[in-house]
């Protein structure tokens, strides 16, 4: 049970126990959760910190100096209502520390139990978070930050995602004027009949909507556009490039938008790594002058956005490491949070995490 996420109402039904029975076994009895050495462990990082004019109480059930290494991950994770910093060894997939907070200075703070290991620390894969970044800088001043591949592909697929949907915001829009054009000219219309005794006879507002060759609306081919536009060209179904055709030729700031992020995500393929830096960074200057040239706000925010942290992006290229150790343990924890009867027990569960991603022994 300590070293595999096993669910333990399917163990009771195979034994023909009740579930809540052997859990409580379990906890109580078979774990030693309960013994005093265990909770000691459990509570002995566990600082009070201010809020306002209280404290709060921050929880550091996993603080393992023998579990950081040469290449650390860094990330975040909601666990119950509150959100954890999670820092794990991206070679032995063991968590370092899981604390409930993501303040640097709070975190800066527990390093020092690191001692010595910090230094031996030579990457750390992390978002872009001001916070992780002042705290790694604190703990591991020898470590190479490289930014998560995940985050910076995200923001762009989202960039011109944006620009898909501004485009289908400023559709609505004039279908809302033209509504409420409708409505009053018809209240007035009410009027007018009203003065002269005349029945008044409502007139329905129709909406003016030109099909496409494929058969779609505009409305609705920029919704259905949404999952063609996280493809290359290559990947398109037959009706997904007929789509695109249209809704390109029909809305071209799209079709730019969608060809400034093939073009990035190529430049941030894995078969570029270890390839000449400044070949890298010169590739990567062109891409800002074609999003310059482009001009449009969305595409221009993610552009500076990779510009303010382009040291740590290209880091990737060097032996392209990523935080997928960091997002992998973040599902395993949301696994193990489904399996553990929720997060009530909240020091059973950091029992039961210490036990299965920070123990060393086999």
């Amino acid at each position: 049970m300590d070293k595999l996420q096993a669910n333990t109402t399917h163990i009771a039904t195979a034994l023909c126990i009740e579930g809540k029975k052997l859990w409580r076994w379990y906890r109580d009895v078979l774990s030693g959760f309960l013994e005093q050495s265990s909770q000691d462990e459990l509570h002995q990082y566990d600082f009070q910190t201010k809020v306002g004019n209280g404290t709060r109480l921050v929880q550091v059930p996993i603080l393992k100096q023998e579990n950081i290494g040469p290449n650390m991950a860094i990330d975040e994770k909601k666990i119950g209502e509150e959100m954890h910093t999670v820092l794990t060894n991206r070679d032995s997939g063991k968590i370092a520390l899981l604390a409930s907070t993501l303040k640097s200075g709070e975190l800066a703070g527990l390093a020092v139990h690191f001692d010595l290991k910090g230094f031996d620390v030579k990457t750390i894969t992390r978002d872009l978070s001001n916070s992780y970044d002042w705290f790694c800088r604190q703990a591991f001043p020898n470590a190479e930050h490289i930014a998560d591949k995940f985050h910076i592909i995200k923001a762009v697929l989202d960039a011109h995602q944006d620009v898909r949907i501004r485009h289908r915001q400023d559709l609505l829009r004039e279908r809302r004027l033209e509504h409420e054009a409708h409505k009053q000219a018809e209240k007035l219309r009410k009027q007018q009949c009203a003065m002269e005794e005349k029945p008044y006879v409502p007139r329905k507002f129709k909406e003016k909507e030109t099909k496409f060759a494929n058969g779609e609306t505009a409305l609705e081919m920029l919704a259905r556009s949404r999952y063609l536009l996280f493809k290359f060209p290559g990947e398109w179904t037959a009706t997904q490039k007929e789509r695109a055709e249209i809704m390109f030729e029909k809305f071209p700031q799209i079709r730019t938008a969608y060809h400034l992020a093939c073009s990035f995500r190529t430049w941030y393929r894995k078969e570029n790594i270890a390839k000449d830096e400044k070949d890298i960074n010169t590739r990567l200057t062109a891409w800002y002058r074609e999003v310059e040239q482009a001009d449009i706000d969305e595409m221009s925010n993610v552009k500076s956005l990779i510009e303010r942290h382009q040291p740590f992006i290209t880091n990737y290229f060097h032996n392209g490491h990523t935080n997928a150790i960091a997002e992998n343990i973040n599902g395993k924890i949301k696994r193990f949070i489904n399996i553990n009867q929720g997060t009530r027990d909240r020091d059973f569960f950091y029992f039961r995490l210490k036990n299965f991603f920070a123990s060393t022994s086999k």
